[in-house]
């Protein structure tokens, strides 16, 4: 996989994946990128972190907004990144998969298609005649 800098972006700055990974492949290390925001942070007094339990300290965390914010941030991105993975990978089967359909039912396709263009077309050429022809007042 190519380094940050070199990445392709779509138009929403999410990098344009094209290191596919094959079921049962181990995936690369990747680079790590630094966020574009501050990383969150939540302010715990020493004092009183001391004293807190680790639910309480975890608590305390979820429930803080620029946390929230940053969860819901990296959310979106490995959404859209799984999405992109997804698309990647099925492309090639569902490409396969309407070739077949239309090798298979090659003839049957082209004779209903004629068929539809056969009773559409004089519809068709009206419809484009009476356009081009200049209504006279």
């Amino acid at each position: 996989m190519a380094a940050s800098k070199d990445l392709e972006l779509d138009a929403d700055g999410v990098p344009i994946l094209t290191d596919v990974i094959s079921p049962g492949q181990e995936p690369a290390p990747a680079a790590v990128i630094a966020p574009e925001q501050e990383p969150a942070q939540v302010a715990i007094p020493e004092s009183q972190l001391a004293c807190m339990s680790v639910e309480d300290i975890t608590q305390t965390i979820l429930g803080s907004e620029s946390i929230r914010r940053r969860l819901d941030d990296i959310a979106a991105e490995l959404t859209r990144n799984v999405r992109i993975q997804l698309e990647q990978l099925l492309r090639p089967a569902i490409e396969q998969a309407v070739t077949e359909v239309m090798d298979d039912s090659g003839s049957a396709t082209f004779d209903a298609i004629r068929q539809l263009l056969d009773e559409a077309f004089p519809e068709i050429l009206a419809d484009v005649l009476q356009a081009e022809t200049p209504v006279n007042s």
